[in-house]
């Protein structure tokens, strides 16, 4: 078996923690790949002549991919997909509020997030302010790492029924957090954020703002055996995408690599940066006819075209081990996990699965096979979205981890290293 590599751990924690949006993840991403010599591209450039590392951003998403030279017009893609959001807590587009001489911010909650988990927490804020250009508005992204923001819990004595009703939030009225004492008027937030970010107030047209936990990604455990971070859904797949591709660009493949790491998954996927929109077809299209192809050689390049979806997976819990399958329990630093549901809310299927477990077991790198409880409704990913648009045999993997969706989440140290292993075989097939 491969022999864990948690100095890699440590390089997707520093990921994690320079990504607390996903524009400024899409930037981590980017930066990587320029430093390997990987070169940008625009949609609305000319992409004749794209050989070697490439990449295109657009808003919160990222694609990129490796074009070996002299490439077959007709040879498909191996693909790596993935997603750059997180369940969170944004502020609104009028954010400012305030009760009883506490200055807040009206937020609304962002995917399926633990609200609990984000109560008593130091809070910083991230995210794009559209400021007015000559033509048309620029963005500027910025990351304020610095306790701004707190939802105070309430004390138990004044919340007695806590003990036997349990733990009730409405997301309106007690996730609102105190930014500071005084009192908020319409205005003051953006007055200070551009001050806080040297900009003219005037030329700032709109937001997209949202908060993040300051606790910084660890490795903890007696045997560092656990890595506790923040957004491990789905960073960690999004890290584990960048670094197969990077090892793939290294090596003299037959086939193209790409990566497509989607924002907005959180939320069902329905927008031009997302895994429902048509931006990643229209990639590929491209990138074939700039072989000197056309829409037939396109066609027959998907049908020689495969997909790794990598999203997380859930490990068996050891106090709720009876919301699992008691024969599918995944363990924590066991492996990367094949996902699969007869519904296809995971588009697994068994080729697509016989190929991952074969990229494995090239790799030395355990496997894991999960299915849900047949009385409880999983979760789903942008595996069946990319398998519909595309029409390409996709599987759904994921890293096991627990306190999905929390500010704060769980899982094993040695299973990223072993899922990039795992995926960077998985292309050179």
């Amino acid at each position: 078996m491969l022999k864990p590599d948690l100095s890699q751990t440590e390089d997707l924690a520093a990921l994690i923690d320079a990504s607390p949006s996903p524009r400024l993840a899409c930037k981590e991403v980017a930066r990587r790949l320029t430093e390997a010599g990987f070169h940008e591209i625009h949609d609305r450039d000319s992409w004749d002549n794209i050989e070697g590392g490439w990449f295109v951003r657009r808003a919160g998403s990222l694609h990129a991919g490796f074009e070996p030279a002299s490439m077959d017009k007709t040879r498909g893609f191996r693909l790596l997909g993935a997603h750059t959001d997180s369940p969170n807590l944004r502020l609104k587009p009028k954010p400012d509020s305030g009760r009883v001489g506490y200055r807040q911010l009206g937020i609304e909650v962002y995917g399926g997030a633990l609200l609990n988990s984000w109560l008593d927490r130091d809070l910083g804020l991230s995210g794009t302010v559209w400021l007015d250009g000559d033509n048309q508005p620029s963005p500027l992204d910025f990351h304020l790492d610095e306790p701004l923001l707190r939802v105070p819990q309430l004390a138990i004595h004044l919340h007695r029924e806590l003990r036997t009703e349990g733990l009730k939030l409405n997301a309106q009225t007690h996730m609102t957090p105190v930014f500071g004492l005084g009192k908020q008027k319409e205005g003051d937030f953006q007055e200070w954020l551009c001050e806080r970010l040297d900009i003219d107030p005037k030329s700032a047209l709109s937001f997209e703002i949202m908060t993040h936990d300051l606790t910084p990604s660890r490795l903890t455990g007696p045997n560092r055996e656990f890595l506790s971070a923040p957004r491990l859904d789905n960073l960690l797949s999004t890290w584990a995408a960048t670094m197969s591709l990077l090892n793939c660009a290294k090596k003299d493949l037959e086939r193209a690599t790409v990566i497509t790491l989607f924002d907005h998954e959180e939320v069902g996927s329905s927008s031009r940066s997302g895994a429902q929109g048509p931006h990643l077809r229209h990639i590929l299209e491209r990138l074939i006819l700039q072989r000197g192809g056309n829409r037939e050689d396109y066609l027959r390049a998907l049908a020689d075209s495969v997909c790794v979806s990598a999203d997380m997976a859930h490990a068996v819990h050891p106090n709720y081990a009876d919301k699992h399958d008691p024969h599918h329990q995944v363990a924590i630093n066991a492996g990367p996990v094949i996902k699969v549901n007869q519904n296809m809310r995971y588009a697994s299927e068994g080729e697509t699965q016989a190929l991952f477990e074969q990229a494995c077991r090239t790799a030395e790198v355990p496997f894991q096979k999960w299915s849900m409880r047949s009385d409880l409704a999983c979760g789903s990913t942008i595996g069946p979205l990319t398998a519909m648009n595309l029409g390409i045999g996709v599987v759904d993997v994921g890293c096991p981890q627990l306190a999905m969706h929390s500010a704060r989440e769980f899982a094993g140290s040695a299973d990223p290293g072993w899922m990039v292993a795992a995926m960077t075989t998985f292309c050179q097939n």
